[in-house]
């Protein structure tokens, strides 16, 4: 693109309030937008813990294939798979496990079915795979099921796609009806728990034993589980194919030692978190409590509520008022979401508390009433 053009599409991102900026975190703010629902990325006391009994290496300096499968990867990894029952390899990012799955297993004779809400990762790994694809309505089992029906007998291979919890949502798919319908009609299934995993433990399809029955189980560790890089639980002859195949794999210079570390003292320390979690679910509910009183709505029934407020210009005036009241609350705006329907994504922590929440429902309904 030459210059002209590109200053020419960013001067129109600025006329529909679509400009995006980096900002250094103001910590004095209280973060809603934060993906670290359990509260692990910034716990002192568990780094100092983690850091007495390890000295860790920064850098990995080289590709899993060449000098990047190092003892403390090979470890999470054995780890992943004595808790899941099966063969574990890690990526970098969620991003990149879900791109590379989908391009690396799916060509255009593959047809792939996927929830109309899925992250950018997987449209990515979709439209770089140049299979035909389909998209259901968010969450509708029953239209899933008719396109099922309809193309079953067309396609030999075919891939339906879901994530677990919905990040801009905050709603969960129906990971019991989707094994059910694999099973009825003989597809592939690949579960993005990217918004599950801490929060829910190990994750949904681990709390209710359908691991086995998930070709694809990718866990991302950069939200709830504070920190980087990717899980994907899967047979050993497709983590076999990722490694000889996946050109993000192939070709990336591995996580360093230190994620892999940590990464693997914080899935041993999993089962020590419920107090977090009861902490979180207590929030959560006050917090909808609260919404419902005060007449804002949302859809939402987990640890991210969604608040949808309408158009770019608005969002960004009421998020700029919120953080000079003291509030992080970062606007999702279109093209991310659809036209109209820019939201706040509100993200908990058992870090929070009653009185927080409270003052900032106030400040946020007042700030909804005001601005137009």
């Amino acid at each position: 693109m030459k210059k002209e053009k590109i200053l020419e599409e960013l001067e129109k991102l600025q006329e529909i309030k679509n400009y995006r900026v980096l900002r250094e975190q103001d910590e004095k703010l209280l973060n809603l937008s934060s993906n670290d629902y359990l509260g692990i990325a910034n716990d002192v006391t568990l780094k100092e813990e983690f850091y007495k009994g390890y000295r860790p290496k920064l850098s990995s300096s080289s590709s899993r294939l060449i000098d990047g499968s190092y003892s403390e990867i090979m470890e999470l990894e054995k780890r992943a798979k004595e808790i899941y029952g099966k063969p574990c390899i890690m990526f970098n990012s969620g991003f990149d496990a879900n791109s590379s799955l989908i391009e690396t297993f799916c060509d255009k004779n593959t047809l792939i079915l996927t929830d109309r809400l899925n992250h950018a990762s997987i449209y990515d790994g979709i439209v770089n795979s140049g299979a035909e694809f389909l998209r259901y309505k968010h969450l509708d089992m029953v239209g899933l099921e008719k396109l099922l029906q309809k193309y079953s007998d067309r396609y030999e291979d075919i891939l339906v796609i879901s994530e677990s919890v919905y990040s801009m949502d905050g709603d969960i798919a129906d990971i019991e009806k989707l094994v059910e319908l694999k099973r009825k009609y003989n597809f592939s299934l690949m579960l993005d728990e990217a918004h599950s995993y801490g929060v829910y433990g190990y994750g949904i399809a681990y709390n209710l034993k359908l691991v086995s029955e998930i070709d694809f189980l990718v866990i991302p560790l950069g939200k709830g589980g504070g920190s980087m890089g990717a899980m994907v639980i899967c047979e050993g002859y497709l983590k076999n194919y990722i490694i000889n195949k996946s050109r993000k794999f192939i070709f990336s210079t591995a996580l360093p030692p230190v994620n892999s570390s940590w990464n693997l003292f914080i899935l041993g320390k999993m089962e020590e978190f419920d107090e977090r979690r009861v902490k979180l679910e207590l929030l959560k509910n006050h917090t909808l409590k609260l919404l419902k009183e005060r007449g804002i709505e949302t859809t939402s029934t987990t640890h991210i509520i969604s608040i949808i407020i309408g158009d770019n210009e608005r969002i960004g005036k009421i998020s700029q008022n919120m953080k000079e009241r003291g509030y992080l609350l970062y606007p999702v705006k279109e093209p991310t979401v659809p036209k109209g329907t820019a939201r706040f994504r509100i993200g908990l922590n058992p870090y929070i508390t009653f009185e927080e929440i409270e003052k900032f429902v106030e400040e946020l309904k007042y700030e909804i009433d005001t601005i137009f």
